[in-house]
């Protein structure tokens, strides 16, 4: 029995630990499992990637949809109380760029995007903190926005136009007014409206004989050869009156009204006609190109707009995304007062891919990127200064 045990206990001590051969196939099976693990990492690390930039895509895109919504609630905002401002006459203005049928508005490899492939709209608000006032000429008649003349501006009186109480008032309200302000009369009925853009800043000047202080302003002439009120687009970059419509006029007396407008700007730059950008450039502040960027990749940008139809206060079942065709039963060309509901479409896309061994191209204008889409209605909560 002792000789038994010690024969068990030296055949114990001789089988601990592993032996040369079966290291070596631990090894290779290691190796064998190790490369298995990192093809099937490199094989699914392209889609990795896919999935994060197409992600990034989509919060882009809500991010900026986001803010149009914000921005479109309040076209035609800033009711001043106490003062009967007539219906504001424009919300947001959409300037479409319309693509023939058949035709295309890219070119090249890669795909370089123009101007035409993107609309663009514009949300038209008052500035909260300059007052509306009524217009006249030096003399307290009616001015004619054709002649370029200067426009004084006096506070308002129970409807009629009064001078500021003393100079000092007046040259602080002059102050409000800067070169490059947009200026929009409205007549007291509502009945027309158009623009002027100032070429210098707000000043100070006197009606009659007596000391009465006004706030003087000099701004661009209006092309009124055939359409009374009519712009430039030098003139006008929100386009509210760079084209002919029944609602444009020229002539304002000390009972209308002028108010100074701080628009928003929706539109792609294509500075980089293969990476065009969505931009939001705010009125009166100065954005560099990274400031106002709200998405880059955006390969699709259409607005449209359901117009008032004189029987419910807005006909949501149809959408116009050519401003040249409005129609609500009646031809209004380009008439924005008739704008109620606002429809934007967006299409972005993740970086395109140059690696000719990439074969995915999607279903959308095959591109070797993926893209995403996001459509929003909004209607803006404010279209009247005074309901």
């Amino acid at each position: 029995m002792r000789k038994r045990a010690k024969s068990f206990t030296r055949r114990d001590t001789g089988q601990a630990g592993f032996t040369l051969i079966e290291l070596l196939v631990a090894a290779v099976v290691f190796t064998i499992i190790s490369a298995a693990t990192f093809s099937l990492f490199a094989q699914h690390q392209p889609i990795f990637n896919q999935q994060q930039n197409l992600a990034e895509v989509n919060i882009g895109l809500r991010n900026a949809v986001a803010q149009m919504q914000l921005d479109i609630s309040n076209a035609g905002a800033n009711y001043y109380t106490g003062i009967n401002i007539p219906n504001y006459p424009v919300g947001v203005v959409v300037t479409n760029n319309v693509v023939a049928a058949g035709g295309d508005c890219r070119s090249g490899t890669p795909l370089a995007y123009s101007t035409t492939c993107f609309d663009s709209f514009s949300i038209i608000v008052a500035d909260s903190t300059t007052p509306p006032t009524n217009p006249s000429t030096s003399t307290g008649a009616c001015i004619t926005t054709s002649t370029g003349s200067t426009v004084y501006l006096g506070t308002p009186t129970a409807g009629v136009q009064g001078p500021y109480g003393t100079a000092a008032l007046a040259t602080t309200a002059a102050a409000n007014y800067k070169s490059g302000d947009q200026i929009l009369f409205v007549k007291a009925d509502g009945s027309q409206y158009t623009t002027m853009k100032l070429s210098a800043n707000g000043s100070t000047g006197t009606i009659g004989a007596f000391t009465n202080r006004y706030v003087t302003l000099t701004g661009h002439s209006t092309t009124s050869t055939t359409t009374p009120g009519l712009n430039t687009t030098t003139n006008d970059q929100y386009n509210m009156t760079t084209n002919a419509n029944t609602m444009l006029g020229e002539s304002y007396c000390s009972t209308d009204w002028a108010l100074r407008l701080t628009p928003i700007q929706y539109s792609v730059d294509i500075s980089d006609p293969t990476n065009p950008t969505l931009t939001r450039t705010v009125a009166g502040t100065v954005q560099t190109l990274s400031q106002k960027t709200l998405a880059t990749q955006i390969i699709g940008f259409k607005v449209g707009a359901s117009l008032f139809n004189n029987v419910t206060d807005t006909d949501t079942t149809t959408y116009s995304f050519d401003a040249s065709s409005y129609n609500n039963g009646t031809s209004i060309p380009y008439n924005y007062t008739m704008v109620r509901s606002i429809m934007v479409s967006l299409i972005g896309r993740t970086k395109p891919v140059t690696d000719p061994t990439y074969v995915f191209r999607n279903s959308f204008d095959q591109g070797a990127y993926e893209i995403q889409g996001v459509s929003v209605v909004v209607n803006p909560r404010n279209m009247s200064m005074a309901d």
